[in-house]
């Protein structure tokens, strides 16, 4: 390989390189909600069955980018998995209340058959919810 053909060989190189730490360090993906956690869950010691009740106020529904609470609504900002067996992740997000903007940091933790129970925790509560049917 001659001296021409390195050089080109390097600048396309170093193109390439560029044009991925530009999109790495310019603008973050946004984050989402873990596929296990998905679907609509019911606080209380019995499976609900869907469609359930909409108005229920022990009711989530967490899709990919939201999840939907009776009155209020999150956005996660930060999904980081921190245990396996049980599945857990730490969560960070947005909590939309009224007119009010509220980050927060919760733990997700998923337990029982099928995976059929989950709990949210954070600094000074807790709830556990089973999956709807």
């Amino acid at each position: 390989m001659d001296s021409k053909s390195h050089l080109k060989l390097l600048v396309i190189a170093a193109t390439a390189l560029c044009i991925g730490c530009s999109s790495a360090n310019g603008h973050q993906a946004p984050a989402h909600y873990p596929e296990q956690v998905l679907g609509v869950w019911e606080a209380g010691p019995d499976t609900c069955r869907l469609p359930g009740n909409l108005d229920s106020d022990t009711r989530i529904e967490i899709k990919p980018n939201k999840l939907v609470d009776y009155e209020q609504w999150n956005e996660p900002d930060v999904v980081e998995q921190i245990s396996t067996k049980p599945k857990a992740w730490k969560i960070k997000s947005r909590l939309y209340i009224d007119e009010y903007l509220v980050d927060q940091e919760e733990i997700y933790i998923l337990t029982g058959s099928d995976d059929g129970a989950l709990t949210i925790a954070d600094q000074s509560r807790s709830a556990t919810y089973k999956r709807c049917r």
